[in-house]
């Protein structure tokens, strides 16, 4: 009898809130082992949030020098596992919940009909609404041209083909860029609708705008201009494909909103078109992101 795959989870915290126990717990009733990765070494308040639960042996806390991005904030636990022989990596950020049930789920999707899966997700739902993002209320198993790396299950073979997450992005986009590799690399990435992952983007806000309620990511400048440079890296390594123009409906919508409704908007429109410049300059060459 094949014994069950090994599963480790890995969390990235970045100065969370309490509520990062909660998700912490319902992760450890599905997965084998968590680690824990501190962005935020040097905050006092994380670390007293983290304290009691550097003694269990089921966590494992990996704090970090400094921030260091999602990327390999991600990488770092993902290295983790994979040296501790786990099969499978169950990535989650810190504004991601996750259900029960999620992983017997996510590894229905791995079947050995057809070509081989790298990464699964799970269907998305804004946490700020309860509603289903636009395009999620399916059924069943379907292929994608990328799934967000929170809440996404990665096989082990291949990541150890296609590499981790590349840290050279920080982030935004790292998720389109490894699920991309694995497309490249002859990989199915999928998503699973019939489990549902709370997320969310930004520090999502209600507003309202000519009478219909909307909401505002708010995003820094920072943030806008990493979504920018890397959007443009994205381009050039992948082309205009289908991820693209589901991303420019994406992006085209959160930029009007931004310009419209969101305060800050000429640090933020500056800090794109620096993105947008020094995407254009970004210096492709083969990262060493395994």
């Amino acid at each position: 009898m094949t014994p069950p795959p090994k599963v480790a989870a890995v969390v990235l915290a970045y100065r969370p809130s309490s509520s990062i126990r909660d998700n912490l717990a319902k992760l450890a009733v599905q997965a084998d082992h968590i680690y824990l990765v501190n962005n935020s070494p040097d905050d006092e308040v994380t670390e007293k949030l983290l304290a009691p639960l550097r003694d269990g042996d089921a966590l494992t806390v990996l704090d970090q020098t400094k921030n260091v991005g999602v990327a390999a904030g991600f990488n770092a636990g993902m290295r983790q596992a994979l040296g501790a022989g786990f099969d499978y990596v169950w990535v989650f950020d810190q504004d991601s919940t996750v259900a029960d049930g999620m992983l017997e789920a996510l590894i229905g999707a791995f079947s050995p009909a057809g070509r081989p899966v790298a990464i699964a997700g799970p269907a998305l739902r804004a946490e700020e609404t309860g509603h289903l993002y636009d395009g999620e209320n399916r059924v069943g198993v379907e292929e994608q041209v990328a799934v967000i790396s929170s809440g996404a299950l990665f096989s082990r073979a291949a990541l150890e083909k296609i590499g981790l997450h590349d840290e050279r992005l920080f982030i935004d986009y790292v998720d389109h860029d490894i699920s991309l590799r694995a497309r490249r690399a002859g990989y199915r990435v999928v998503k699973v609708y019939d489990t549902v992952l709370d997320h969310r983007f930004g520090d999502s806000v209600p507003s309202t705008f000519l009478g219909r309620r909307i909401y505002l990511s708010n995003y820094s400048p920072m943030r806008q201009y990493y979504m920018t440079r890397n959007r443009m890296i994205m381009i050039r390594r992948y082309g205009f494909g289908r991820w693209f123009w589901d991303d420019a409906a994406y992006a085209t919508k959160a930029w009007i909103k931004m310009l419209l409704c969101e305060r800050e908007r000429g640090p933020k429109i500056r800090a794109g078109i620096r993105g947008f410049i020094d995407g254009a300059r970004f210096r492709q060459v083969r990262s060493t992101v395994g």
